[in-house]
């Protein structure tokens, strides 16, 4: 079902080249970023070492309010 949806973002994304919004574009990564997260948390087997990394990738800074939010969401999903 992402695969879906990325390949639809990304055929808008190239349907409206030279006419691309900035906002546009970081909303949809800023979606691509959450619901990347939704499935690590709902998944059990994911560990918290994976979890944090991937966090990272996505640029969220270790002592920011977004990554301390992450984790308390962590912790309450998998103890």
């Amino acid at each position: 079902m992402a695969e879906k949806e990325e390949l639809a973002d990304m055929m808008s994304e190239e349907a409206s080249r030279g006419r691309r919004h900035q906002k546009k574009a970081v909303t949809l990564a800023r979606k691509r970023m959450i619901r990347k997260m939704a499935e690590l948390l709902a998944d059990r087997n994911c560990e918290k070492k994976t979890f944090l990394a991937v966090i990272r990738e996505y640029g969220i800074e270790e002592r920011s309010a977004e990554f301390l939010q992450l984790c308390e969401l962590w912790d309450a999903r998998h103890g």
